[in-house]
């Protein structure tokens, strides 16, 4: 996979016209050809080079914008203590440790006596 960095490089060097052509771009920046051709098209069609990254087919399991809403309802909650309160309202198991992903995500700091916004 290249680096979004990498990939923003490519596409501006490709319409700055610093490389003439997809092959140049190519060369210069060590990827295929069709590589550079979809960056460039990705970019052309949405204003990016995120939007064709995806994660697997699995939908996300920790709902972002319920974990906020109890860390502001909640914030000196442990990560065990939202976990059973994701269970309780939800009716699903959650683990713990992405209890702790999806607070590092939304920028909160699981830390009881340091409940507080990073």
């Amino acid at each position: 996979m290249i680096p979004i960095a990498v990939r923003r490089k490519i596409v501006e060097a490709y319409q700055s016209g610093l490389s003439g052509s997809f092959v140049e771009t190519a060369e210069l920046f060590g990827v295929g050809e069709a590589s550079v051709n979809r960056l460039v098209r990705l970019h052309r069609e949405t204003g990016d080079v995120l939007s064709g990254m995806s994660r697997s087919g699995r939908k996300r399991k920790l709902d972002l914008d319920w974990l906020r809403r109890h860390a502001k309802a909640f914030p000196s909650a442990t990560r065990q203590e939202r976990a059973q309160a994701w269970e309780e309202e939800r009716g699903s198991s959650i683990e713990v440790s992405t209890i702790g992903r999806g607070l590092r995500q939304i920028g909160w700091s699981y830390k009881n006596d340091h409940a507080h916004r990073s």
